[in-house]
């Protein structure tokens, strides 16, 4: 009896003993499921960081509305005024696309030589003139064209013969300007800080307000 007893005591003894080792294990488990969940709890409640590693607000819930809508400009497609542009022609005409805005700026996509300016002018704001390649994803590394442009009251010649940005100081007289060759696609940004393109030409003042959108 003693030893029957004996052995159904050590029977007991090692199903409670797997219980609490399967019991252990489980909660292990558990712990280590849980501590990636804590972890991204954790990690949510953090300050978000921008690029630059500064700390900034929580990300806006935001509400629902069109009370900004007229701020939007989604109409920017128009005919090319020459062939040697490739359509269609993407153009934000500030103040006529949206009221109130103080620049206006295209983008012109140059397949064949054009002498796009014949006389020399200046504005009464600054203006920026990008040659860029018309290849992405690198406008840089795809340029091949030589365009000549004339600066200064002296007519100061240069040749642009890779990527560059244009500064025209208000009031500096530029042009004219030839784009010479294109041996591929030539992306040309004009940027104007004015409602609309103006300028005071040799033959007299001239202003641009906008042109017909195609969808």
């Amino acid at each position: 009896m003693r030893s029957g007893t004996s052995k159904k005591n050590q029977t007991r003894r090692a199903f409670f003993s797997n219980v609490t080792a399967t019991s252990a294990l489980a909660a292990v488990a558990m712990a280590q499921l849980n501590s990636p969940m804590k972890a991204m709890a954790q990690e949510e409640k953090k300050p978000f960081e921008d690029f630059r590693g500064e700390k900034v607000p929580p990300w806006p819930k935001g509400t629902t509305g069109n009370k900004y809508d007229h701020l939007f400009c989604t109409r920017m497609k128009e005919k090319p005024l020459t062939d040697t542009i490739l359509s269609p022609t993407i153009s934000f005409r500030g103040d006529s696309d949206l009221p109130g805005a103080g620049i206006n700026m295209g983008f012109r996509y140059y397949v064949k030589p054009f002498k796009m300016e014949l006389q020399s002018h200046h504005h009464d704001v600054d203006e920026y003139l990008f040659f860029l390649g018309g290849q992405l994803p690198d406008l840089t590394a795809n340029f091949d064209a030589e365009v000549e442009i004339f600066l200064g009251p002296e007519y100061e010649r240069h040749i642009i013969t890779k990527p560059c940005i244009l500064y025209i100081p208000r009031g500096f007289e530029h042009n004219p300007m030839d784009i010479k060759r294109v041996g591929k696609p030539l992306l040309f940004m004009p940027l104007l800080l004015a409602p609309y393109f103006n300028g005071v030409y040799q033959t007299g003042y001239r202003q641009f307000l906008g042109n017909t959108k195609i969808d």
